[in-house]
């Protein structure tokens, strides 16, 4: 992969494929780089993370894309972002590219843990709902509207390290 070439992963047949290629996905899952890259403190373990992971012959990454009203909340209510978190994921994904790693990034957690769908859902009661279960967040119309405005605010974020032409989030897998 050249400096500035990030093509997207496709499925040709049951292949993945990238410029035509077969694309073997060797990965890990390490849910905490926003969050760590978000304090100066523990942002070099991104790097770290990243370096080591390449030197092992990683090619894929599963972190989160999300963190809902809590500590160093990316979105601390619905629509409502913190931009020093946002950059810190703009780092992730750019140490990832610069260790010629790819991203699968998520959205939600089906867990409390980092806020998740339950977040959701306290954010629902907040606004006046009546709603008994976390599993609201799949049916009921408000969260799901609150759930695609994140996808959709996140989808559309550019990266700020670097100019638009890096191109959006989610063309890293």
């Amino acid at each position: 992969m050249e400096a500035d070439e990030w093509e997207m992963v496709q499925k040709k047949g049951t292949q993945f494929v990238v410029n035509d290629q077969p694309f073997y996905v060797n990965g890990f899952n390490t849910y905490w780089l926003m969050v760590f890259a978000a304090d100066e403190s523990t942002k070099g373990k991104v790097t770290e993370v990243f370096k080591h992971a390449a030197s092992v012959g990683m090619s894929v990454c599963r972190t989160w894309a999300f963190n809902d009203g809590q500590w160093r909340a990316l979105q601390k209510s619905p629509s409502l972002y913190d931009e020093d978190v946002f950059k810190a994921l703009d780092f992730v994904v750019s140490e990832a590219k610069k260790y010629k790693i790819r991203l699968i990034l998520s959205l939600v957690n089906n867990w409390e843990a980092y806020g998740g769908k339950a977040q959701y859902v306290k954010w629902g009661n907040a606004a006046g709902l009546n709603l008994t279960s976390d599993d609201d967040f799949f049916s009921h119309p408000t969260l799901k509207d609150y759930y695609k405005a994140h996808v959709k605010a996140s989808s559309f974020k550019f990266n700020t390290l670097k100019p638009p032409s890096f191109g959006h989030y989610f063309l890293s897998f």
